[in-house]
Parts: C-alpha cells; structure tokens; sequence
C-alpha cells in the first residue's frame, strides 16, 4: 500500500511532538507541520502541466524558510549539497526505469539508503541532512518528471512512491543519531580504568 510509510512516519511525528516534548513553538510548529502533511498528501494542485499534492509544494516551500530561519549550515552550501542529493535522486529513478536489472531490492527502501548516504556524506548534522533531504529530494522529483515528460506526460509529482522513499530515509537519520547519542551517554557513563567509581 503506497503512502503507508509516510502517514506512519509524520502520524509518529506527531504524537511525539504533541505528548512528549515540551511546550515550546518549536513543539507547536512540528505537531501543526506533521498535521498539515497528513492532510494535505491527497489534495492534488495543477499548476499549468504541473500536477502534485499540496503536500509536496507545503514540504518544499516549509524546507526553503527552515533553511533560510535556522540556517544549519552555509546557505550555499546548502544549496550545492541539495543540487547534488536531486541529480543522485533523478539517476537513481531513472536507472531504475532504463535499467531495473540493477534494482535487486524494494526500489523504495534503495533508493532512501541511497538518500540517506548522500546526505550524510554532505552534512554532519542532523538538521541539515533532514533539510538537503527534503530540498534535495523534491528537486530531485522535478529534475526526474522533467527528464520522463515526454513518456509519461501525466506523471503525478511527488506522488506517494516519492514520500515514502522521504520518510524512510528521514527515519533511517533519525533512528541513526538515536544511536549515535545513546553511544555518546554510554561512553561518558562508563568507568575509565585505574579510577574507583564513588
């Protein structure tokens, strides 16, 4: 069933946002932001010859203001690293669609590990990959329905197949710097040797 990882995952957003943080705007804006989302995914919005879920604009417009807000890094290298997460985006469906041979796993979860490498070798901070995901992928998205307009001229842009492929990998980030900090808590807990612990 297409779209059940991304309601599962921003559903997941949401109930983490509205019960376990604290009462901040930033807790605000998440659960509304995940919400929205949800209840945007099946409107569909044409643009001219441009068909896509409200969504998809709501999530690159949103991606854009965070990244000028908070600015997790350089603007302009932020724009580069998502310029090259959407030409690796765009090479990975269109070689899934020229050369499926090369496709050995669920096409989904593929290309979200592709994302996710991409984006963690352009960025070390969390914010930062979620942001070049998010910009990068959508540009991606478009870089991809332009290249295959002509074979398929009614093609849905951002359709749930390319949120789906979103949420894994935007999961896949986060469960990593779960990790990574649980890691970093146990390693300052444990006893260094040579030392008595009180």
């Amino acid at each position: 069933m297409e779209g059940i990882y991304f309601y599962f995952f921003f559903w997941f957003i949401w109930i983490v946002a509205t019960f376990f943080m604290k009462k901040t705007g930033e807790r605000t804006k998440l659960a509304a932001f995940a919400l929205v989302m949800i209840s945007s995914a099946s409107l569909t919005v044409e643009i001219g010859v441009v068909r896509a879920p409200l969504a998809f604009f709501i999530l690159f417009l949103c991606s854009c203001y965070a990244a000028i807000e908070r600015r997790p890094c350089s603007l302009p290298f932020l724009a580069l690293s998502a310029s090259g997460l959407a030409f690796a985006y765009a090479a990975f469906r269109l070689l899934a669609l020229f050369d499926p041979v090369w496709i050995w796993l669920d096409g989904q979860w593929m290309l979200a590990w592709w994302l996710v490498i991409v984006s963690g070798l352009f960025h070390r901070r969390l914010a930062a990959r979620l942001l070049c995901l998010a910009l990068g992928g959508c540009q991606g998205e478009a870089v991809y329905a332009i290249a295959i307009h002509r074979m398929a001229p009614g093609y849905v842009l951002g359709s749930f197949s390319f949120f789906d492929a979103a949420a894994i990998s935007a999961s896949c980030l986060l469960i990593w710097e779960m990790i990574r900090f649980l890691s970093l808590q146990l390693e300052e807990k444990r006893p260094v040797r040579g030392t008595r612990q009180p």
